[in-house]
């Protein structure tokens, strides 16, 4: 029998797998195909936001402290507007091959990685192995790599070596930026009536792109917010509403805000028009300066962030992201994450931004307000001596593939493998800059068939 990786690839990106859904449907298509590769299956469970989420673990052989754990997380970003996959024809859980390439959310980030290492461990079905070897697929990454927590509590005894997959254009990360995300909310419980002026609502547009790589997109709640402060000088206008952002860890690509004002304002590419006067249009002018002061306090934490420059990462700094603005009526969510260099400077940073941010939560006592600090995962580098990279640097040799070391900007599940002790290190097929979280996400052919061999030798020097 052989494994049919165009036809699993097409299979697992058509379902639409985005963090806050249940991973069932992608486990139950992965768990024939992991029986059909001699590897015996379990799954671990727990109930996330009122859903039921599971990572698969499929295993060959008996697992000790010397197996190795290949890990790939099978969750994705929302994908935006579905009209921007153009490769896709509109639709970004219809895989399509063109020139090379395949298109689909999840192709790079990372659902075909866990394929070619399913492809790698089918091909070795019949070779004998000395160690353990097991599959994991994880959930909830992308949301604050929960799936990866489940596992390092629930599965034992736990391997002490684990290869994770991200895209990486199969070289080894030499290191990869730490994750945090300040939380805000507000509200009150006596919004005012509405200003009784012409409503209008103006809608920016910007370039999505994942949030490690700000400088890859246009942040549209950026180009709002920078707006906003610019209008609200004039006290005859008043802010009712902003949404913006769908996910946190992607720069946000819309933003609509509603305004009341006696004439259409008016901003460079940003489109206006007339809103239907609701007859009990409610707003909070304390939410409005308090999210405004929040836009100012980020935008200095973005400047003192680019003062501790890290050259061999792309952007060479630390990286602040508004992914989530929502503020209607009596309440406000405002969400921001940061990919932080190594470094006392960017850690400072960001402990005097919570700072101030607590400071502007005291200065609104009229509102209840929480600050959150939550997902803080340090900057990650592999282990000193780790004998799982020079195992990966010395097949990439043997297989006369480059093994100059890619330093990610975003984070991975790495850190939390590494804080239960295990040898981690991060590899995968395709590019992630200017290419993941955005439409028409791609990857290369060739890429997830040398993944394939890269895989298999890995297994056969570390278990065989």
């Amino acid at each position: 029998m052989t494994f049919d990786l165009m036809e699993a690839a097409r299979r697992i990106i058509a379902i639409d797998s985005r963090s806050e859904r249940s991973s069932r449907p992608v486990i139950d298509l992965l768990v024939p195909l992991c029986r059909s590769a001699g590897l015996e299956t379990s799954e671990q469970v727990e109930v996330r936001d009122g859903v039921s989420q599971f990572n698969l673990v499929a295993s060959r052989g008996r697992l000790t402290e010397d197996s190795l754990l290949l890990a790939t997380h099978v969750d994705t970003v929302p994908p935006g507007e579905h009209a921007l996959w153009t490769e896709t024809g509109g639709d970004p859980f219809a895989l399509a091959e063109r020139d090379g390439y395949l298109y689909g959310l999840g192709v790079a980030d990372v659902k075909l990685d866990l394929l070619c290492k399913l492809a790698a461990l089918h091909r070795l079905r019949t070779q004998p192995l000395g160690r353990g070897v097991a599959l994991a697929a994880t959930y909830g990454e992308e949301t604050g790599r929960f799936g990866a927590r489940l596992l390092v509590r629930s599965l034992r005894p736990l391997p002490g070596t684990v290869l994770v997959g991200e895209p990486s254009e199969l070289r080894p990360v030499g290191g990869h930026k730490g994750y945090v995300e300040f939380r805000v909310t507000a509200s009150t419980d006596r919004p005012a009536p509405a200003p009784d002026l012409a409503l209008w609502r103006v809608s920016f547009r910007g370039v999505s792109a994942h949030s490690s790589q700000t400088d890859k997109g246009v942040s549209a709640n950026s180009s709002c917010l920078d707006a906003l402060s610019r209008l609200t000088k004039d006290p005859r206008v008043a802010v009712v509403s902003v949404r913006g952002g769908d996910v946190v860890n992607k720069v946000p690509a819309l933003c609509d805000a509603v305004v009341a004002a006696p004439f259409p304002p008016e901003f460079p590419r940003a489109a206006v028009c007339a809103e239907p006067q609701a007859d009990a249009t409610r707003w909070t002018p304390g939410l409005v300066r308090l999210l405004l002061d929040l836009h100012q306090a980020t935008g200095e934490l973005r400047r003192e962030l680019a003062r501790h420059p890290a050259g061999e990462y792309d952007p060479p700094y630390s990286t602040a992201n508004n992914g989530i603005t929502d503020l209607h009526a009596s309440r406000l969510r405002y969400v921001v994450d940061v990919r932080r260099t190594p470094g006392e400077g960017p850690r400072r940073a960001l402990d005097a931004y919570q700072h101030e941010l607590e400071n502007l939560a005291r200065a609104h006592p009229d509102l209840t307000i929480r600050v959150e600090r939550a997902l803080d995962a340090p900057p990650h580098t592999p282990r000193k001596g780790s004998p799982l990279l020079a195992t990966v640097e010395a097949v990439l040799s043997e297989r006369g593939r480059p093994k100059e070391r890619e330093y990610k900007s975003g984070t991975t599940e790495t850190p939390v493998y590494q804080e239960a002790g295990m040898d981690a290190l991060v590899l995968g097929p395709g590019t992630a800059a200017a290419n993941i979280h955005r439409p028409n996400e791609r990857i290369a052919l060739s890429q997830l068939f040398e993944a394939v061999e890269l895989y298999a030798g890995i297994i056969t020097r570390l278990c065989g």
